[in-house]
């Protein structure tokens, strides 16, 4: 890797890094209005979130936890945009994913792995079947795949609310919620008091099944070239129809995983408000991640800590509401939009530190070996 490549690696990495520092600064802004000072408030929400005093207490086992179905959603993401379809479906697909769950989760009865292996399967294969719809209109009609991906959210919530209140409803209390599902089912946790278990380690595995599918496989080569470099694979010879659609169906697959593993890992059941935002999360996650699978776990941990110690630590400890954490990630997300203006900046401190360090800039050294 030549030193222009490797400055373009680190400034791409550092936009992130600055864009959730700037957050957290505007953030303490907001924390001093309360009247708690903004170190003290962090100090106590990153422990809140982070911190792992004992097995029986560790927040971090919690976050860990809550990062799970970020992950996923977050993959789903990458899978989509990486492709050069811009799928915010996630929320949908990962909606009939939990319904698949919850309903096989207590309709059939097989043994303890085999069970599991069937939902997560049967799970993955109908929210597939529901990603790749708007992959076919895109390709085949020409129908926005954001229009039709939001229209799609819409139908999978109201369906679910339908099948919550009425095939699945497991009785006629005020609250509609469907009947939780077999032990047989329910994925393993690791320690007493906590549902972090093997949800985590599926989340975890497929993000590198997803790195070695789009950079270590010839069809997600295609998918990545048909997304990035339109011409150039018509000119090498990829049906970019197919990649799309492949892409899409892949993308639900890996939402509805979310969906399932919020059921057998953590509710054991559906009602009609389940995991709602989830899927709009998994967005965020992906663009602040630089749509790469690294990055997508690296920062689903980050937010669902920055949530947790806000709620555990901020809420409790100062009376500051929790929705601040929210706050915080939603800050960190707009300076990611303002990408434009940290990347011309790290380049010009760049040049002006090789300067004073009597180098040329690696743009004009590179300019120069072009020429």
């Amino acid at each position: 890797m030549d030193a222009h490549r490797r400055q373009e690696v680190r400034n791409s990495l550092l936009v992130p890094v600055l864009a959730i520092i700037s957050g957290l600064v505007v953030a303490a802004g907001l924390i001093l209005f309360t009247g708690v000072p903004p170190l003290a408030a962090y100090a106590t929400m990153f422990r809140a979130g982070f911190g792992c005093e004992e097995l029986s207490r560790c927040a971090l086992l919690t976050t860990l936890e809550r990062s799970t179905p970020l992950i996923l959603t977050g993959l789903s993401a990458v899978i989509a945009f990486r492709s050069g379809m811009f799928s915010i479906g996630q929320e949908g697909q990962m909606m009939i994913g939990a319904l698949v769950a919850a309903w096989l989760g207590y309709a059939i009865a097989l043994p303890s792995i085999l069970h599991q292996f069937v939902i997560i399967l049967m799970g993955m294969i109908a929210a597939g079947i529901y990603g790749w719809i708007p992959g076919m209109l895109k390709v085949k009609l020409n129908v926005n795949e954001i229009i039709s991906t939001i229209v799609l959210n819409d139908i999978a919530i109201l369906f679910l609310v339908y099948m919550v209140n009425f095939p699945l409803r497991a009785d006629r209390g005020t609250t509609a919620y469907s009947p939780p599902v077999l032990d047989s089912a329910r994925l393993l946790t690791f320690f007493q008091g906590s549902k972090f278990g093997v949800a985590f380690i599926i989340a975890i595995i497929t993000a590198l099944v997803v790195y070695l599918y789009l950079w270590r496989s010839i069809p997600g080569y295609e998918q990545r070239m048909a997304g990035q470099s339109p011409l150039f694979a018509i000119f090498g010879g990829v049906r970019s129809d197919r990649a799309a659609m492949r892409a899409m169906f892949l993308s639900g697959a890996v939402a509805g995983m979310a969906g399932v593993i919020e059921v057998l890992g953590i509710h054991f059941r559906i009602n009609q408000d389940f995991a709602v935002g989830l899927g709009f999360d998994g967005l965020a996650v992906a663009i602040l991640g630089l749509v790469h699978p690294l990055g997508v776990v690296i920062v689903s941990v980050l937010f669902a800590g920055i949530r947790l110690g806000a709620q555990l630590g901020l809420q409790f400890s100062f009376g500051i509401p929790r929705e601040l954490g929210g706050s915080i990630i939603a800050l960190i997300f707009l300076f990611v939009a303002a990408g434009k203006f940290y990347r011309d900046n790290i380049e010009t401190v760049s040049a002006y530190m090789d300067r004073l360090r009597g180098r040329k800039p690696a743009v004009e050294a590179a300019a120069e070996e072009q020429g």
